[in-house]
């Protein structure tokens, strides 16, 4: 498989995992904040609180790996960055982005 194409897959599983990561945060901090003795058990659309937590940890944390591997398929350009800083051409043999 392509590179790219690797990328673009990596890129569009991190909106998945994105989306639930945001809506049970926004859930969570919103209308399901923490506190009181039975906070654990605080409804939303049906869902317990502790469940919303599950929800945004594991999706918080697959974003997480995802991110890492990101990073990863993208290390050569990662490398080169602070070269464009200290130069006008980039590693990548053509002139900077960041040149000013």
């Amino acid at each position: 498989m392509r590179k790219a194409t690797i990328n673009a897959i990596v890129d569009i599983i991190m909106v998945i995992a994105f989306i639930p990561t945001l809506l049970s945060g926004v859930v969570l901090f919103w209308f399901l904040p923490e506190g009181g003795r039975f906070s654990g058990q605080a409804l939303f659309v049906g869902i317990i609180r502790n469940a919303w937590k599950d929800i945004h940890d594991y999706a918080g944390f697959a974003l997480a790996a995802l991110i890492i591997l990101h990073l990863l398929l993208h290390w050569k350009f990662l490398k080169a960055v602070p070269s464009c800083f200290r130069k006008k051409a980039c590693g990548f043999g053509h002139e900077c982005f960041l040149s000013f």
